[in-house]
């Protein structure tokens, strides 16, 4: 960074003496002679490092900690400081539980003070580059940026653009509702993870062109609740201009529910604690916290499930219906499934959806869609007698609670503004467990980070790996800049549209096939999927071999 510009850059963002000043500068100055990449944000320096070819920084705050009298508050500025901040590391996750075979790689490291992000940049200098805002999934329950998986180095060189990646409160301390215990004060509580989104967008907004970003080219892309983030931010009035393209990658169904069960939730939770009060909630440690939810949750299961709310702020509806409707931010969207999404789950505790009996699955399946609907189900996935029954099942809850909620809002985005469609059929080769297309498959393929070895134990080591990561990295390049996904070296991908259906397949073959898998498509065809036709609770106990209702979904 030239340094006349750092002056005046230090001296329009705070009030400091010019001493202070010219003593960070030196400082700076310092950092800068020893081949550290320095960077002045609106509230401080911050020093990163040189990795890969890339520059990046890691835990910045773009939030002040969300803890004492600001826990179940919206996230506030942060405090600028003086000096020049280190940002050498992750941050903490936020607050989680550890969930065996589900849980990020490095989530064990918590604390609330976490909302931090993280830059990657080929130059902090030089042309402006575009801007891809990465959203982590894991039900709104788990999950950080502090995932190998997410590491966006290569992604960042290979595109010539930036890479940020965000965290946001997870669980019962950002999707908690207390707006009926606690009054107008925390009528927001219940949407905190994603007010805590927005405010990492309006940090990049403010921050990310001394980082060498465009700030008026920003693509915001995630996958499960992170893919449901993205929709929600299409369609909240919150984040208008924060954002100019969104990938949206194997959606989860958390697109807005009703305040009263989760009001409900809070109230168990308060009981299982022992306190009356909020003030009573806030005084106990993260620890006690988990213990009540884990109480709760054995007396009332949904206690321990976390979804956006409709609370008239965020969102007047569920996100679906919203868009449906043509209320959302219009610009380009890309929005896709694996083949095989609920293959993720079934070796789970709980899940293991192969073993349910095939009875069990008629029945649940009359109880969500009607008499006639089931039988015109069953038709569609268990009439070939070439399948095996428990691959048809993990096929028809991957269609249920992933791509047909996708597919219809590929038809209402299709309406208003550009829209692609994909479908991932990269089957693993993993000698771990037989994965297949599952949910969170492409994550390694889309940061090209398939050299990680817990990578390699899920998506295997088939030799056109590196092929497909590539084709799937240059689609979303030339989308974040410009767009469009279509780039040199892949198949022409028209628009989607209700009547061709053209869908990218990013397989062992990447080509454009109109309207896949058609007639298990055809069977949902008069169904919304938008949170109230059918409502995710009428349908959830398919996803259990033995029942159950909980519509807990996570992933990497």
């Amino acid at each position: 960074m030239n340094g006349s510009v750092l002056i005046q850059g230090l001296w329009r963002a705070t009030s400091r003496s010019l001493f202070t000043a010219l003593t960070l500068v030196a400082i700076v100055q310092a950092a800068q002679a020893a081949g550290d990449p320095v960077v002045m944000t609106r509230e401080g320096s911050v020093q990163g490092t040189t990795e890969r070819g890339v520059d990046v920084f890691r835990g910045i705050p773009y939030a002040a900690p969300p803890v004492g009298e600001l826990r179940w508050l919206p996230a506030r500025p942060v405090r600028p400081w003086t000096g020049l901040r280190p940002a050498l590391d992750f941050g903490p996750a936020c607050p989680q539980r550890i969930v065996a075979d589900l849980t990020e790689n490095s989530d064990q490291v918590q604390s609330e003070n976490c909302l931090t992000l993280n830059v990657w940049t080929p130059d902090v200098a030089g042309p402006k580059r575009p801007v891809m805002v990465w959203i982590h999934g894991g039900a709104l329950a788990i999950g950080s940026d502090r995932n190998t998986w997410y590491d966006g180095a290569r992604l960042a060189a290979r595109g010539n653009l930036l890479v940020v990646t965000i965290q946001y409160r997870l669980g019962l301390l950002g999707f908690l509702d207390l707006s009926r215990i606690g009054g107008s004060e925390y009528a927001q509580s219940g949407n905190l993870g994603i007010l805590d989104e927005i405010a990492a967008l309006r940090w990049v907004r403010k921050n990310i062109a001394a980082f060498g970003g465009d700030p008026d080219n920003v693509t915001v892309f995630g996958e499960s609740a992170g893919g449901a983030s993205v929709a929600v931010l299409l369609a909240t009035p919150l984040a208008r201009g924060l954002f100019n393209k969104g990938i949206i990658e194997s959606m989860s169904p958390q697109l807005g529910e009703p305040r009263e069960p989760q009001s409900e939730s809070a109230r168990a939770l308060m009981e299982a604690a022992g306190v009356h009060t909020i003030k009573g909630l806030r005084g106990l440690s993260v620890g006690r916290l988990f213990a009540a939810e884990r109480k709760a949750v054995a007396a009332h299961r949904d206690a321990g499930d976390f979804t956006t709310k409709i609370d008239h702020v965020l969102l007047n509806a569920n996100a679906l219906k919203l868009i449906e409707e043509g209320k959302l931010a219009h610009v380009p969207v890309i929005i896709g499934t694996n083949l095989d999404e609920m293959n993720f789950f079934d070796t789970i505790e709980d899940f293991r959806q192969r073993e349910k009996p095939r009875a069990l699955l008629s029945k649940q399946l009359v109880g969500a869609f009607g008499r006639q609907r089931a039988a015109d189900i069953e038709k569609a996935y268990f009439s070939d007698e070439k399948g095996s029954y428990g691959d048809e099942v993990i096929a028809l809850n991957s269609g249920i609670f992933f791509r047909i909620p996708s597919i219809r809002l590929a038809e209402a985005s299709s309406a208003s503004q550009p829209t692609w469609m994909y479908l991932f059929t990269y089957r693993s080769t993993s000698t771990y467990r037989p994965y297949a297309s599952s949910h969170a498959m492409e994550l390694p393929f889309v940061f090209d980070n398939l050299e990680a070895q817990d990578a390699i134990a899920f998506t295997g080591r088939a030799p056109d790996r590196k092929r497909l990561s590539e084709q799937i990295q240059d689609a979303w390049i030339a989308f974040a800049r410009a767009g469009n996904p279509n780039a040199p070296g892949l198949p022409r991908w028209p628009r989607y549209d209700p009547h061709s259906r053209a869908t990218m397949e990013f397989g062992e073959v990447t080509h454009v096939v109109d309207d896949p898998l058609r007639e298990r498509r055809r069977v949902f065809n008069d169904l919304a999927f938008n949170g109230t036709s059918p409502a995710p609770k009428q349908y959830a106990p398919l996803m259990f071999a033995n029942g159950g209702g909980s519509t807990r979904l996570a992933s990497k």
